[in-house]
């Protein structure tokens, strides 16, 4: 594509058309109500600059088109020499502003001919990143340390050829540029003409130097916590036995959060989980996770374990977490703190401070496994409590069938000593003794009696010891015994069950009264009162940076949507 000058009768405008070259672009947007449309890659000039844009241009070896050369014969021979307002006449030796600016900058490109490295903190970056294919305009501070006040800024313009190429290179070290971020650059000293900017045009990055700076951050916080001896305070407290009371900080709705809560459901255990909404990067993710650390805290007696879980991400995103005063409060905590933040390969503050888990699956199935360990030993226990039972029942069982067994031989034994005694004495008698025989027959008669009664008195109360006995060892109190304590067990798991369930409740309540707070502050009760919203194809457009020319958006008012079309741009190319 040539260089040309071309009109637009109809539109009353000028078309310019030109391969890309700096130093070009930089004259045609000192032109006067110029605009540019990316989808064309043209440049407009209304028609009543026609004059001004030929003279500015003259030198730049443009061709006119056809039309443009009739219409400007048509002019010069319509118009009078007096309709032309004259230029005021520059005295000598004086400079015009333009003259000056480029005078500086070919200084400058005199003096710094080679491109230089530059070290700084990247400061007003972020807000370039809904401008997807464009040019970057972002600062360079320098700081003495980390945190003081910056004693130096520098202007940087990246453009969109060299963009790429940096942001591929910082993809294969995993890294990405944010406010804050230091950074070493290369690239070349320039001036911009229209308004004497000075800066530095960014060319190449060195993704080592900063993926250093990140760990030496890291490092310093921790050892600065190291100092203060708390480095390894949370890490200390257990793992509750049962930890079913979980509070959770993440980016609600996200993936992170997603995998979490579908890990504890697919247990079927009975966590209750409250969750604090927090940014998880950006420069908001200091305070935002200081601000839910705070809210459960203050309410510590109502939770086991506090989990703060992301999905991954770059290695400057996770250095969001890697402040000293997130780490001091993590290392405070009166809670179990469970990091799930990154994923395997990435490392930040927490990972040291922490119980580490690296990805929000993992923190849940940790949890998951903790509870089903302490069920498994409580049905151990109860198994071991029934079987103890059944062991000592048998023994009781077995001990009073060898005392009435015991007792049944003892009895025979005595019985058939008497009867050998009383033998004894019926064969010792003669014929002569017979009256002392029956007189001893009967007092054999009445011993035997007293035997007999003294042998039945004993066995009827070696029997009533034995029904004693067997009354207390009894099944049927063994399991009354059982049974009541089993009722006892009901009584206190129902307790618990109503103590949840209350609890269950009031969070409820508190959830609803957040609702309705919600609910209060709906987008809509303000496009009710007459402002409305615009809503381009990337989402909501806050800026007039978040729009090209050309693109359509809708303009959302309380009863409806209106299609439109920005068809200005002042700034870009």
């Amino acid at each position: 594509m040539g260089r040309m000058i071309d009109v637009e009768v109809n539109e009353e405008r000028i078309k310019i058309n030109f391969p890309y070259e700096r130093e070009l672009v930089d004259v045609v947007r000192a032109l006067p109500d110029r605009w540019y449309d990316n989808r064309t890659r043209t440049w407009f000039v209304p028609l009543q600059h026609l004059n001004y844009v030929i003279r500015r241009l003259d030198g730049y070896h443009f061709k006119f088109s056809e039309r443009l050369r009739t219409l400007r014969a048509a002019k010069e021979e319509s118009l009078d020499a007096a309709e032309v307002p004259a230029l005021a006449e520059i005295p000598e030796g004086t400079w015009t502003i333009s003259g000056l600016n480029q005078a500086a900058q070919r200084a400058l490109k005199e003096r710094f001919d080679d491109s230089v490295w530059v070290v700084g903190e990247l400061q007003d970056f972020d807000k370039n990143r809904a401008a997807k294919y464009r040019t970057f305009f972002f600062d360079l501070v320098e700081r003495p340390f980390a945190g003081a006040n910056e004693i130096a800024r520098l202007k940087a313009v990246l453009f969109e050829q060299d963009r790429r190429a940096i942001e591929k290179q910082l993809r294969e070290s995993d890294i990405e540029l944010r406010d804050g971020v230091a950074v070493r650059i290369c690239g070349k000293i320039d001036l911009y003409p229209k308004n004497g900017r000075y800066q530095i045009v960014v060319k190449d990055i060195d993704p080592a130097y900063t993926a250093g700076e990140i760990e030496l951050n890291r490092e310093r916080v921790f050892q600065a916590l190291k100092r203060k001896g708390i480095e390894e305070n949370n890490l200390s407290i257990s793992l509750p036995v049962c930890p079913l009371r979980v509070g959770l900080i993440t980016s609600f709705e996200s993936d992170a959060y997603n995998d979490f809560i579908h890990q504890l459901k697919q247990s079927g255990k009975g966590f209750d989980v409250v969750v604090h909404h927090a940014n998880v990067q950006g420069v908001h993710t200091e305070s935002s996770v200081l601000r839910a650390l705070k809210y459960f805290e203050e309410r510590a007696q109502d939770f086991d374990v506090v989990a703060i879980v992301r999905g991954g991400g770059s290695r400057s995103d996770l250095a969001y977490f890697d402040t000293e005063e997130i780490g001091e409060m993590v290392c405070r905590y009166p809670l179990k703190v469970i990091c799930g933040v990154g994923h395997q390969r990435d490392t930040c503050l927490l990972d040291l401070i922490a119980k580490s888990t690296k990805t929000p699956t993992a923190a849940a199935e940790m949890l998951v496994r903790q509870v089903d360990a302490f069920t498994t030993s409580l049905q151990d226990t109860y198994r071991s409590i029934a079987t103890i039972s059944q062991t000592r029942l048998a023994r009781a069982g077995q001990r009073l069938l060898r005392n009435g067994a015991r007792l049944e031989r003892e009895v025979t034994r005595r019985l058939n000593q008497a009867r050998r005694q009383q033998d004894q004495l019926e064969s010792s008698i003669g014929e002569s003794a017979r009256a002392k025989m029956i007189d001893a027959r009967r007092v054999v008669d009445v011993q035997k009696v007293r035997l007999q009664t003294a042998s039945s008195q004993l066995t009827g109360r070696k029997n009533h010891e034995i029904r004693r006995m067997r009354h207390d060892l009894s099944m049927r109190r063994l399991s009354r015994e059982l049974e009541r304590r089993r009722n006892h067990l009901v009584r206190e798991t129902e307790r618990l069950t109503k103590g949840a369930k209350r609890s269950t409740e009031t969070e409820k309540k508190k959830i609803d009264n957040l609702s309705e707070h919600l609910g209060l502050l709906d987008p809509r009760r303000i496009l009710d009162r007459g402002f409305a919203m615009l809503r381009g194809e990337s989402g909501v457009i806050a800026s007039i940076a978040d729009l090209r020319v050309g693109e359509g958006f809708d303009v959302i008012v309380s009863d409806g949507e209106i299609r439109a079309q920005r068809l200005e741009d002042e700034d870009n190319q």
